[in-house]
């Protein structure tokens, strides 16, 4: 009997030898996407809203979709990059695999709701990176986590989750469980 592998309900075969084909995901960017681009759910249909120290440069519709952005900004610092966009609902995915600045990153972002995990591996400064993201219900908890134990841990942290979450009940669970030396309102 055959074990069968599949993602998505797609089942995965190798043809050129009959093996079964297990896909290597990258956790921190399952849905593949081109490095520098965040993809975001918004809550009226529009690109991410732009305030005037926002820094995306640019805000892709995503084919088949009518509220889901590819939101771009080149070099290495996300600084402001959707800060104030407070009609983005949600976080899908992201590709920060090169970023090192992500201070105010979503600072701002009042409407946001949840938050997948990042790469953060080569960021050494995210100062208020959820500021006032207050309606955040999960994953700020796991994004401190993963960023304070990976090998280089930011060095700047100041504030990073000040707010974030404190007007929903799981999300205040997990500001609770934060210290705050990151911002959270734990020990």
């Amino acid at each position: 009997m055959s074990t069968v592998y599949t993602v998505n309900g797609k089942v995965l075969k190798n043809a050129a030898n009959d093996k079964w084909l297990i896909k290597k995901v990258d956790p921190y960017n399952p849905l593949g996407l081109p490095p520098n681009t965040v993809r975001v759910r918004t809550s009226d249909g529009y690109a991410p809203e732009k305030e005037p120290w926002t820094s995306y440069e640019t805000a892709t519709i995503v084919s088949g979709t009518t509220d889901v952005y590819d939101v771009y900004k080149s070099g290495q610092s996300f600084m402001y990059f959707l800060s104030g966009s407070t009609n983005v609902v949600e976080v899908l995915g992201a590709n920060t695999t090169d970023i090192t600045n992500m201070n105010f990153m979503f600072a701002e972002c009042t409407s946001l709701t949840n938050i997948p995990l990042f790469d953060t591996s080569k960021v050494t400064t995210m100062n208020n990176m959820f500021l006032n993201c207050t309606n955040v219900q999960s994953g700020a908890l796991a994004l401190y986590q993963q960023a304070s134990t990976q090998t280089n841990p930011p060095s700047d942290h100041y504030n990073t989750f000040s707010n974030c979450g404190s007007n929903t009940v799981t999300g205040a669970a997990e500001l609770a469980q934060i210290p705050s030396s990151w911002g959270g309102t734990g020990t």
